[in-house]
């Protein structure tokens, strides 16, 4: 009778021995990175804390905004400097939208799980050219693939669809994919992976790779919304970062006077984060922010 039970065990440790683990870290105010490439089912998740009091949860029968497959288990767990990491195994393929409760929708990451296709990719560059983006890929081997779908992100969360090239379907030596984007607008930073279906629909997804693209005048901030700013005070912002590191923030009023100052942490590309403006008197207030020596001043004006 021990016998056969411990065959079942031992299949449970060799799978976990040999799962990938994916981190991400877990920061004032994002999640780094915010979409896991490369989640295949038995992979574990772990978030680690860096900064800031957050929770990484996903529970759609609670949280309207959240996404999970079909039988897979929700979660929900504090990442702080008392709870340090979390672990979720991944048991169902399909997309998992997850948030920070205290800081969403702004704070968000998501990934989605697949079944290992019998695809090899041995090789996946994106790279700028004369203000186009030029992806190639290389395949070692095939079997059975349909098309490889390529994909663009402004943020690294969410993608959409910008082209579609036919794979070889079997092939057992060496094939070079490229796809060229043409304009790829007026952003610093851009996201791009692939997906790649076979001829029975099921998907598989590349490694998430980050392309800048050189403007004349790069902005730190990109985008401050809502503005005026609601009296809840959440002002919500997305700026850029050629490095890792801490961007300063400095609320000042009217009078001059400093009445806010925080710091945000910085990864290299499309960073997001807010400012919590709800404990301030309505006016209009003056805000600087400032990272790696460049600086930027905005107006917002809080509202009733």
């Amino acid at each position: 009778m021990k016998r056969h039970l411990l065959l079942p065990v031992l299949l449970l440790l060799i799978g976990t021995a040999n799962a990938t683990i994916h981190e991400v870290q877990v920061s004032n105010f994002q999640f780094n990175p915010s979409n896991l490439p490369n989640v295949v089912v038995g992979d574990v998740v772990r978030w680690v804390w860096v900064s800031g009091f957050h929770t990484t949860t996903n529970d759609p029968g609670s949280q309207q905004g959240n996404v999970l497959p079909a039988g897979a288990a929700p979660w929900n767990s504090n990442i702080s400097s008392s709870t340090p990491t979390f672990e979720y195994t991944v048991t169902v393929a399909g997309i998992y939208n997850y948030w920070c409760i205290p800081h969403a929708p702004s704070m968000a990451g998501s990934f989605t799980a697949t079944n290992a296709l019998p695809v090899k990719l041995s090789a996946f560059n994106v790279q700028a050219r004369n203000g186009a983006a030029l992806l190639k890929w290389t395949t070692l081997s095939e079997q059975n693939t349909s098309y490889f779908s390529v994909r663009r992100s402004l943020n690294g969360t969410s993608f959409t669809e910008i082209g579609r090239v036919p794979a070889k379907g079997n092939s057992t030596s060496e094939t070079p994919y490229e796809f060229t984007e043409i304009n790829s607008g007026k952003q610093s930073y851009y996201y791009y992976n692939l997906e790649v279906v076979d001829n029975n629909g099921r998907r598989e997804f590349s490694e998430t790779k980050m392309l800048k693209i050189p403007q004349r005048n790069p902005k730190l901030i990109v985008s401050l919304s809502p503005n005026p700013v609601s009296r809840t005070g959440h002002l919500m912002l997305t700026f850029n970062a050629d490095k890792e590191g801490s961007m300063d923030v400095q609320v000042i009023n009217t009078n001059g006077q400093g009445v806010i100052s925080t710091k945000m942490q910085a990864y290299k590309g499309v960073n997001n984060g807010h400012v919590h403006l709800g404990d301030l008197a309505p006016g209009t207030y003056i805000i600087n922010f400032r990272l790696h020596g460049v600086k930027e001043a905005h107006t917002v004006v809080l509202s009733r």
